[in-house]
């Protein structure tokens, strides 16, 4: 452990100390903030500064055999919080939920619990640890490791299952929070935005936490720049039509037997197959599956005219509950390109067909119009 409880009762960390400093203190007891043990001081050439419990110890702390890049995360984050003024507690075990959280604190009359997830975990657990908070109205804020950034350029993060079930969703926009201990900076990303892969669009800002400000964490952020996400649209749509992958996953190849048995092929479909939407950072599916789906089934064989219903696109909800309504985004967006017209609150006709392409060279020209549709769209949230 980095930090225990010494004589006064208060939690004293070996982050950071000098070996003269850590080396003054070896022979004053501390005690485990979990199960109240005494602790020995540890340290030399060989091993990082730390508390050790004796070798039989029971407590629930060494179970959990926790790495450093956690310990040290979770004490910084109290320290930082601590100095800013907030009432603030390390690692409390909470009767009612029986779970002890990373952090607890007090902000604006409302408890959070901040838990600095490092390794990968179920995302079920994640799911269960943060209702268990909601039930006794603590806000859950989960703060990523290192390890989980990984970015392809300047406003490209790469996303996973497991890293979108940590996605928060405030002031219309969709954000992650991550903490680098090794270089004591938080990274926040907010404005994500999906093309449908693993690659997405966020704006990135990495920021010292000794200059960091709690608040920042929800405060809006206005930039928010698509040209260089419909540049990528751009190639990826022309990809999708002129490259034949040999080797995909079961999802592709049950899309693709699905188009064979309907008498079209994937190379050939409309361009309003391929839109953007804002909720499809929270649906790992590509946009291409589902909304070629939703036109075969629900809008081809349909006059003009006709009203338009989609069924729902199940998708998970955000970390503070926010489950956004794919059907209803697309059809907005539909709407604003003129295929369909909203005639009142969720509700909207055919006014244009939408078919597939008999020649690659068409689908190509479609794609041509319809991504300088988007960019005139200058209002559009994608």
């Amino acid at each position: 452990m980095l930090y225990a409880l010494n004589t006064e009762g208060k939690l004293q960390s070996l982050y950071q100390m000098s070996k003269q400093e850590i080396s003054a203190i070896k022979r004053q007891m501390f005690r485990c903030p979990t199960c109240n043990e005494p602790l020995q001081v540890r340290a030399g050439l060989k091993v990082i500064p730390h508390f050790s419990h004796p070798p039989k110890s029971d407590c629930a702390s060494m179970k959990k055999g926790e790495s450093l890049e956690h310990e040290t995360g979770k004490w910084a984050l109290y320290e930082w919080l601590f100095e800013q003024g907030y009432e603030v507690h390390l690692e409390p075990y909470i009767e009612e939920i029986q779970q002890r959280a990373d952090v607890l604190m007090k902000h604006n009359g409302k408890k959070l619990a901040l838990e600095y997830q490092c390794s990968t975990i179920p995302i079920r657990e994640v799911r269960k640890r943060t209702a268990a908070y909601k039930k006794i109205e603590v806000f859950p804020l989960w703060i990523l490791g290192r390890k989980h950034f990984q970015r392809s350029g300047p406003e490209q993060i790469l996303l996973n299952d497991f890293i979108r079930s940590f996605l928060y969703f405030w002031h219309n926009s969709y954000h992650l929070l991550f903490f680098d201990t090794s270089s004591k900076r938080i990274i926040r990303v907010s404005h994500i935005r999906s093309i449908g892969m693993r690659q997405n669009y966020g704006s990135i800002h990495s920021i010292p936490i000794s200059e960091a400000l709690f608040p920042q964490f929800f405060s809006p952020d206005n930039s928010s720049d698509t040209l260089n996400l419909i540049f990528d649209l751009k190639q990826k749509w022309f990809e999708n039509r002129t490259v034949y992958r040999k080797q995909v996953g079961s999802e592709e190849r049950k899309y693709r037997q699905y188009l064979y048995l309907n008498g079209y092929h994937f190379s050939l479909i409309p361009s309003v197959c391929y839109l953007p939407l804002a909720g499809q950072v929270q649906l790992m599916t590509k946009p291409y599956i589902w909304q070629t789906r939703l036109l075969i089934d629900h809008f081809i064989s349909l006059p003009i005219g006709a009203f338009i219903s989609f069924p729902e696109i199940k998708i998970q909800s955000t970390l503070n509950g926010y489950t956004p309504s794919l059907s209803t985004q697309y059809l907005n967006l539909l709407a604003k390109l003129n295929i369909v017209g909203k005639t009142g609150n969720n509700t909207w006709v055919k006014k244009k067909q939408v078919s597939f392409h008999k020649r690659m060279e068409d689908g190509l020209e479609d794609d041509r119009r319809t991504l300088a549709q988007l960019k005139s769209l200058q209002r559009i949230k994608i």
